[in-house]
């Protein structure tokens, strides 16, 4: 007899409006909550070493590898001096090698790749041959900490809204008696995590899954934990990452495996509703997690 699967209900249209728009306003108040004072406390933790690479560097003239032989760290303020930001990937590709702090070996190949993108808005003074002036070198050492500070916020309040979504479904799955499972290893084959268990961020099939729960009746629940900033971002968050995943992972595990996206923040309707007919997704809220529990809940053996 073949086996019959309960799944996740399906929601309205209405519904979806309606939690998206609670969702938002749940955003928007964190946000005003928040205030400036974040990211003013960001912005002084950072231009301190803002102000260090124009000393060592003598305002950027003698750039060089030696600055990455004084710090092998430098190399993070230094993306913020390129004209835009380099991302820690395209340096690496620039240089040829990935790496955590400058090799000694790559600290010339380094110096040289961010001397070629070096911003020259900020910086006139470098094809003009001369010094800067007081009032070039503060208005530099004051924008490049804005970028520095702005991209290092979002940075955070990316991985601390994740790790806030991960532990309220932790909490949830606790509260209905579904234990943690501490270990580490790669979830290739189901019976590696225990039925009535859930474990932390891990490697199913070889993609990160923030929350995977192994379901009474066997199957694995993959929850992906999203937070999206504004609409635009939400395609990318909820179908390209999460939709991408549920491919990889049925691909893998067939019908053994559903793929559920805990969202907050702000998401357009219409990704919503298209990330509702991608086969194996589901959609719950973390501002409505009880909606998950009872599903997890009317799973039988």
């Amino acid at each position: 007899m073949a086996q019959t699967w309960k799944f996740p209900r399906e929601w309205s249209v209405e519904e979806l409006a309606s939690a998206r728009s609670h969702s938002e306003g749940l955003f928007r108040q964190g946000r005003k909550d928040e205030g400036p004072r974040a990211f003013e406390a960001v912005y002084r933790e950072v231009e301190p070493k803002v102000k260090e690479v124009f000393s060592v560097t003598s305002d950027l003239r003698e750039l060089d590898g030696q600055v990455f032989l004084y710090d092998p760290l430098i190399w993070r303020a230094l993306r913020y001096f390129c004209g835009p930001p380099v991302s820690e990937e395209d340096l690496w590709t620039l240089v040829g090698q990935k790496f955590t702090s400058v090799p000694a070996a790559l600290s010339d190949e380094t110096a040289a790749a961010i001397i070629e993108v070096l911003d020259p808005v900020r910086f006139p003074w470098l094809a003009e041959g001369r010094g800067p002036t007081v009032t070039e070198r503060e208005s530099a050492a004051m924008a490049t900490t804005a970028l520095w500070a702005l991209e290092l916020l979002r940075t955070r309040r990316r991985g601390a809204a994740s790790k806030q979504q991960e532990a309220q479904v932790a909490e949830t799955l606790n509260r209905i008696g579904y234990s943690l499972d501490v270990s580490r290893s790669d979830i290739d084959v189901l019976d590696v995590l225990q039925r009535e268990s859930f474990s932390r961020e891990r490697k199913v099939a070889g993609a990160k899954c923030d929350v995977p729960i192994r379901l009474k009746d066997g199957r694995l629940l993959a929850v992906e934990c999203k937070v999206s900033n504004g609409p635009k971002n939400s395609w990318k968050r909820l179908i390209r990452e999460c939709g991408g995943k549920s491919e990889t992972w049925r691909a893998h595990f067939g019908t053994q495996v559903v793929t559920a996206a805990v969202l907050a923040g702000s998401f357009d309707l219409s990704c919503l509703v298209n990330a509702q007919k991608i086969d194996g997704l589901w959609i719950f809220w973390q501002h409505d997690l009880d909606s998950l529990a009872e599903f997890v809940q009317s799973i039988g053996s």
